[in-house]
């Protein structure tokens, strides 16, 4: 794996399975996350962990309420921070997975992540803004300008040194498949949802404790590790090698609708 330090890119130089049908793919990414979920929790909560106690120990010095607004954007943001670290490690470790059956070690995937890192969170923020603005005037266009982005976080894990318009690639990665990504990302939004309303449930009864705060976030955010499989799936699905030839979406692309292709499984 060092060639891909070396390169600046994660070459994708194993078979992929094209992204033909929904239920197939969302099959895949519940067998991917659970079957590598020890990788998953531990490079989520060796970020989030400390991240998240020294948000509260902050929070608690500058005597900000646990239950206030402040809070509650302090933790998005914090969110935001550390979830650009430990995404691209995450991919660079399912990468490993996919290429040789062995995850990479948490060290080598936390080197990846820190070096993506300003390039990941700079894209996470336009992103945000973005889908923020399109929302602001109705809620279908701030969905259809996640589906577009969706991408942003994948691109710079595995193109990185190769793509800088990484918001323009994501928009040409999902053209003509955006229909398909909605459906595919429903039960994600919908458990996201349901689960953002537990966890204001959860933090309302915990506001006594910023341990628990933190720990409850922590915990949260190994499951929100699903989302990240799933746009790793859909991305390999449209760019990578088991795309057909003629519809494969390399960079300054745009995808195009695709015939079924021969199928192929991910390990």
């Amino acid at each position: 794996m060092d060639q891909d330090f070396r390169q600046g890119h994660l070459a994708i130089d194993f078979p992929t399975e094209p992204f033909d049908s929904i239920p197939r793919l969302l099959r895949n990414s519940i067998r991917v996350f659970f079957s590598n979920l020890p990788f998953l929790a531990a490079v989520t909560l060796i970020v989030f962990l400390p991240g998240k106690l020294a948000l509260q120990w902050i929070c608690y010095v500058l005597n900000i309420p646990t239950d206030g607004i402040m809070a509650y954007l302090l933790m998005d943001f914090s969110d935001l921070v550390l979830g650009a670290v430990v995404i691209p490690a995450a991919i660079y470790g399912l990468f490993a997975k996919f290429r040789t059956g062995q995850t990479a070690s948490l060290a080598e995937s936390l080197r990846w992540g820190r070096r993506q890192w300003a390039k990941t969170l700079w894209n996470k923020f336009k992103v945000e803004i973005t889908i923020m603005l399109w929302g602001a005037l109705m809620v279908v266009p701030g969905v259809v300008a996640m589906v577009k982005l969706i991408f942003a976080d994948a691109i710079v894990a595995i193109e990185a040194d190769l793509e800088s318009e990484v918001l323009m690639r994501s928009r040409s990665l999902t053209c003509g498949h955006r229909w398909r990504i909605f459906f595919v990302l429903l039960p994600m939004m919908i458990l996201d949802l349901a689960g953002s309303f537990l966890v204001l449930g959860r933090l309302q009864g915990l506001t006594h404790s910023r341990l628990a705060l933190a720990l409850v976030d922590s915990a949260f955010s190994v499951g929100g590790q699903w989302s990240t499989v799933i746009v790793l799936l859909l991305y390999l699905g449209i760019a990578g090698p088991g795309a057909a030839p003629e519809t494969r979406v390399k960079p300054g692309q745009t995808a195009r609708r695709r015939p079924k292709p021969r199928r192929l499984t991910i390990r």
